[in-house]
């Protein structure tokens, strides 16, 4: 059996050591038929390292004879462009620069070595003898060496890669944008540097150029340094050309896992938490996160289970970025926003596509930011806007701890104990406990101006408060056959007795009466009792919970 290459990035190094390869290469043919000069940019992780890896395998002058080792049984293996192996690739990696609370000296320094680096690889990969001045600065470092192989006279010209051009201006940009400013403005080393490769794309040294990334900032930002490359991350027909597309999930679980039912229960898992990604509001399929996909198929391959964290740690780490973002630029209205994400899960907004970082940011400069990001995806389109929403569970949680970290920096923190107590009455399906608790909680926000208290802003509550439980995963709008669980608590262990599934109503003071409770009542529970029907679910503990205002009315448990 193949493996499951989860963390590889290196192309050959997949191939040689019998990995599974989602095949992408038909690509090649329609990036060829664009444009020379392109830019291409998704979220972190998702699988563009590996795909420039490609690239560079199949446009290398030096890798003529390994196309048939490393390309057989590909698309591109029966339909090769004519511009196979005849380029001198030159590749620029800048994914490593960590530009955290460094100064632009200090990161000009890094940036400097990168760039070094990748020309000495060439040099010897290409057996080219070239002294580099180092002292010199990054343009004339580039354009002496450009300068050099155009007086080689050769017949091929360079391709030049570029993996994660933004790395370092992404951290810059989360935590101080008048940095970022100083470092890719006119005066700016990156602007310089894309000038440099924008003129010997002039002079005919450099044939093509393809760059992936996260954020269009840094692209916003040295436009007038390179004014000739094609953004395509928002084409239709390369929606799916980083990701994984559901035809592609289902072949790689049809290698992966033997039982029909086991399947489907992992494609499931990985509908919920790692599917709903959409980068053109035509296209007509979302596509996965690749890395988490590989993340829980090698879990599985190695153990022949599923993993108890369905979040990759990596993933987790970097839950930060949500903070920073949405707080950019100390923006005022970072509330409002985490409200109307976290209490529609979805947003309005206009996508954008440069960023005037001289002036305050607004709701959509941080909205589109999410969208680049992955932490929002695209809806759907409506007039002169997107609806943007969070795209699966994996994201829903990282807002869910970042709510619970505001919540507590305003003196509203959950009591880990309370919530550790909790967890276990669960397990013995007494959710009293937990009901009196968020009703306490919710007196304390009563006279707040963090969120409203309404019926999204308790079931917002009850899965920020249960979301790092050891006992259960808790979904809010868990999708059901017959409609959305408020909150739905599934089981980590199969020897939890039960899965619970909760549905919330909410009255206002003013509005109680004994018949409007009846009526609430009685939609609640035909509400929980269709959701059961879902098998799915097997056969969990169903419970209504009734809000008057803050005050917990009733806890029904529903036959």
């Amino acid at each position: 059996m193949k493996k499951i290459p989860y963390g590889k990035i290196d192309f050959k190094r997949l191939i040689e050591e019998n990995c599974y390869y989602i095949d992408k290469t038909m690509y090649l043919e329609k990036l060829e038929n664009v444009q020379d000069t392109l830019f291409y940019l998704r979220p972190g992780r998702f699988g563009k390292s590996l795909f420039t890896s490609m690239m560079t395998y199949y446009y290398d002058i030096n890798s003529k004879d390994l196309f048939d080792k490393l390309f057989d049984g590909l698309y591109i293996h029966e339909h090769p462009t004519n511009e196979k192996n005849s380029y001198y690739i030159l590749k620029f990696d800048f994914s490593g620069i960590d530009s955290a609370e460094k100064e632009k000296e200090a990161l000009e320094k890094e940036f400097k070595s990168c760039v070094i680096n990748g020309i000495n690889v060439f040099l010897d990969k290409y057996n080219f003898t070239y002294e580099i001045v180092k002292d010199d600065s990054i343009p004339i470092i580039l354009k002496s060496f450009l300068t050099f192989f155009k007086g080689l006279k050769l017949e091929n010209k360079i391709y030049i890669l570029i993996d994660e051009y933004d790395n370092f201006t992404n951290a810059i940009l989360e935590g101080n944008a008048e940095r970022f400013k100083n470092i890719v403005g006119n005066e700016g080393f990156i602007k310089a540097f894309y000038a440099s490769i924008k003129e010997y794309i002039g002079l005919g040294v450099i044939g093509r150029f393809f760059a992936t990334g996260i954020c269009p900032i840094t692209l916003d930002s040295m436009t007038t340094g390179f004014n000739i490359a094609t953004n395509i991350s928002n084409y239709e027909e390369f929606n799916s050309m980083i990701g994984l597309t559901h035809k592609e999930v289902d072949n790689l679980l049809n290698e992966v896992v033997e039982e029909k039912n086991k399947r489907e229960e992992i494609k499931q898992i990985m509908i919920e938490n790692y599917d709903g990604y959409l980068f053109n509001e035509d296209a007509k399929e979302k596509v996965f996160n690749a890395t988490l996909v590989m993340y829980l198929l090698n879990f599985y391959q190695l153990y022949k289970s599923i993993p108890k964290e369905i979040m990759d740690s990596n993933i987790a780490f970097n839950s930060g970025k949500i903070d920073n973002l949405i707080e950019l630029k100390n923006n005022s209205f970072y509330k409002e926003l985490l409200n109307e994400i976290m209490k529609n899960e979805h947003i309005k907004g206009i996508l954008k596509n440069k960023f005037d970082l001289t002036r305050d940011l607004e709701s959509d400069d941080i909205i589109s930011l999410l969208y680049y990001f992955g932490y929002l995806t695209i809806e759907s389109d409506i007039y002169g806007g997107y609806y943007f929403k969070i795209p699966n569970e994996v994201m829903k949680v990282l807002y869910g701890n970042y709510f619970t970290k505001k919540l507590k920096e305003s003196g509203i923190g959950y009591d880990n104990k309370t919530i550790s107590e909790i967890s276990k009455e669960l397990v013995t399906g007494n959710i009293d406990k937990l009901n009196n608790y968020v009703s306490e909680v919710l007196k304390k926000l009563d006279n707040r101006d963090f969120i409203k208290i309404d019926e999204k802003g308790i079931k917002i509550i009850y899965f920020t408060m249960l979301l790092n439980n050891e006992y259960y995963n808790v979904y809010s709008e868990y999708v059901s056959n017959n409609g959305y669980i408020d909150i739905y608590l599934e089981k980590k262990n199969p020897n939890i007795p039960n899965n619970i599934m909760i549905e919330l109503k909410y009255i206002k003071k003013k509005d109680y009466s004994e018949e409007i409770l009846k009526e609430k009542i009685e939609e609640g529970k035909s509400q929980l009792l269709s959701y059961s029907e879902d098998k799915r679910l097997g056969n969990p503990l169903k419970y209504l919970v009734v809000f008057v205002g803050n005050e917990l009315k009733i806890i029904n448990l529903i036959a």
